[in-house]
């Protein structure tokens, strides 16, 4: 048997230097600047496409952080996505094969590739900033409702006619799951949308170290927003 383990995303952190300037010359790129309220939105949009897009170049831009590091973000959090896909579809992901958590997690990837978001405002509250990011939600359940059910039943039938007697638990879990995968993996694209919501993602500053901190709390509360898994 096997158990992934479940990474905690660290907070992304940014110089306050860094914002005080509009970014201008911040990170390791060197081209252009941003300025004034575009500023702070481009650091939590770079923070979120790193997260779901696996997008990292203006990231890197930003924070200074190695690709290597940034890739590290993208993978922590599809694995985490992956894991909760698994719980969803009552896949026992400490009894199926390695293998079949890895297509999940390609099928994982395929979802966060459709987030849709934007930044449309920013406000201070003394050295408190607030940037306020549109949403359009991907109906996760709404996606893969009639596929997901028909693939239930479907085995459930094979089970009732005594398809998987002589297997073992880990054997009748892995062909559950086998079952399930297959007949999701290309369902998952295009992905249908809820209606757009606002949400305000707070840049708490750190005096003691002079950045500016999404805490994970809040970058965990996106995941729930970016999509919905509500069924």
């Amino acid at each position: 048997m096997k158990m992934l383990t479940k990474y905690r995303r660290a907070a992304a952190v940014l110089s306050a230097l860094c914002l005080i300037l509009g970014l201008a010359g911040c990170g390791s790129g060197t081209s252009g600047s941003t300025s004034g309220k575009d500023a702070y939105q481009a650091y939590v949009i770079s923070i979120m496409d790193a997260n779901y897009l696996g997008k990292y170049d203006q990231y890197m831009e930003i924070t200074g952080s190695a690709e290597a590091e940034a890739q590290k973000i993208y993978e922590a959090n599809v694995q985490d996505f992956a894991l909760e896909m698994e719980d969803a579809f009552s896949i026992k992901q400490d009894v199926v094969s390695v293998a079949l958590t890895e297509r999940v997690i390609g099928m994982a990837k395929t979802v966060y590739s459709q987030a849709k978001y934007q930044a449309v405002d920013v406000i201070r509250d003394g050295d408190t900033y607030t940037v306020s990011v549109e949403i359009e939600p991907i109906d996760f359940f709404g996606t893969i409702k009639e596929p997901f059910r028909s693939a239930v039943d479907a085995f459930n039938l094979r089970a009732k006619n005594g398809e998987f007697d002589n297997l073992t638990n880990e054997e009748y879990e892995e062909a559950y799951g086998e079952a399930v995968v297959t007949a999701l993996e290309g369902k998952l694209s295009p992905v249908t949308y809820a209606s757009k919501i606002k949400v305000d993602i707070t840049l708490d500053y750190d005096k003691d170290n002079n950045v500016y901190v999404i805490s994970d709390e809040q970058m965990e509360g996106l995941d729930d927003k970016v999509v919905n898994m509500s069924r």
